[in-house]
């Protein structure tokens, strides 16, 4: 694996960053179009916010921003979007008019019921014919490199 590196340069297919990057953009390509073909403009972004808020509706930006591996900016941005697209909406903290909380809307909680089915389809179709001990082995690797970087 260490083989990226040749004499004269980089060889592409060899670095691991390269099919992180094939994997993310074709996985990415495929969620839009799954998304799309049931009915739901979604990024898989926004996909990601739907998924925490589903394990816990109420939180703050800054908390789905930790948890979701974005920076403020970028969260703020994607929850606009979801509230314009009528999946979550801002609430005012009681007590504190600063804080506020993403909670779902109806048709954020509904889409749940659309979306998860398309989702598990999809990750079906990853998975395919791809040993239970080779996800084990690439969810693990990629994990720690991940929190070695962070």
């Amino acid at each position: 694996m260490r083989d990226q590196f040749d004499k004269d340069g980089i060889v592409l297919e060899n670095a691991l960053a390269y099919w992180v990057n094939r994997f993310y953009e074709t996985t990415r390509r495929a969620m839009y179009r799954a998304f799309r073909e049931h009915g739901h403009e979604l990024t898989p972004e926004q996909w990601m916010v739907l998924v925490r808020l589903w394990e816990r509706d109420g939180r703050t930006q800054s908390e789905l921003a930790s948890v979701c591996h974005r920076d403020a900016p970028t969260m703020s941005r994607i929850v606009d979007s979801m509230s314009k697209g009528g999946l979550v909406a801002r609430a005012v903290e009681d007590g504190d008019a600063r804080t506020r909380r993403v909670v779902l809307t109806s048709k954020g909680r509904e889409a749940k019921k659309t979306l998860v089915p398309v989702v598990r389809k999809l990750v079906a179709e990853i998975e395919r014919d791809v040993p239970e001990r080779d996800l084990e082995i690439t969810r693990r690797t990629l994990r720690r490199i991940a929190e070695r970087l962070d």
